[in-house]
């Protein structure tokens, strides 16, 4: 298995619209990456979790993720439910996905040849990337 990376995408008051599930499709497709789990978590005005997996969610929404479920290893634990909805405000909810990055594992395996070691890594968020564009944009401005 490649490298593995988990995201936590939050909605306010507990709508998931279906608009990302193309974009993880399409990115699945070229190969990019693999969905390894996807988890539903909600917390309702009163605080009360609900957690769910694909199939927990009836068969007509589980038949849109079909495509992207076939590979899903269940790996989130209770634990990891109690976890993430400890951060999550009240009215709202999270999908968290488990991605495998497939375009890495040849990468990863030339390092592993070169004895290299991976020290740490991570993903920048995008409150950083709007500051390093704002001010990537002002220091073209500034040299023209």
């Amino acid at each position: 298995m490649g490298p593995l990376e988990y995201v936590v995408i939050k909605f306010e008051g507990n709508r998931f619209t279906g608009e990302i599930l193309p974009q993880i499709k399409a990115s699945q497709q070229k190969g990019i990456i693999r969905l390894v789990d996807l988890l539903f978590v909600k917390k309702d005005e009163q605080g009360n979790i609900q957690a769910n997996e694909v199939d927990d969610l009836g068969e007509e929404v589980a038949a849109a993720y079909e495509d992207l479920t076939r590979d899903l290893q269940g790996l989130f634990t209770a634990e990891d439910v109690q976890a993430i909805a400890a951060g999550l405000p009240v009215n709202s909810s999270v999908a968290v996905a488990l991605f495998e990055h497939t375009w890495a594992v040849d990468l990863r395996d030339a390092i592993v040849r070169a004895n290299g070691v991976l020290l740490s890594g991570g993903i920048v968020r995008q409150d950083m990337l709007d500051t390093l564009n704002t001010e990537l944009e002002a220091a073209v401005s500034a040299a023209r």
